[in-house]
């Protein structure tokens, strides 16, 4: 599997601010594809909320879903799993969740 976060590829769609290390996460363009759509996916331990809404009003301007992940926290402490988020339309959301209780890994 490879692995192209967003801002090294040619002519990133990013904004500035949201290089690794200012936002805090990692974007990987078309990760996977839902229904012929490519689907993009950002990954961090909490991806932080500007670079969230950022990315979810770029889905929704570009018809792309997106998933996001949260690394899972037990007492505080992070266990090394994740939790898959699906923002797009309700039945890539069922989807998004069917990939997380079915423990599909994205790396």
């Amino acid at each position: 599997m490879q692995f192209v976060c967003g801002w090294r590829i040619d002519a990133s769609l990013l904004p500035e601010w949201m290089k690794l290390n200012e936002a805090r996460v990692i974007v990987l363009f078309g990760k996977t594809q839902w229904q012929g759509l490519p689907v993009d996916l950002a990954v961090e331990l909490k991806v932080p909320p500007r670079a969230l809404h950022w990315l979810k009003a770029f889905a929704q301007r570009q018809g792309r879903p997106l998933l996001y992940t949260e690394q899972v926290r037990v007492a505080g402490e992070f266990t090394g799993e994740q939790t898959v988020y699906g923002f797009g339309p309700p039945a890539f959301q069922e989807q998004a969740a069917r990939w997380n209780a079915d423990g599909t890994s994205w790396w």
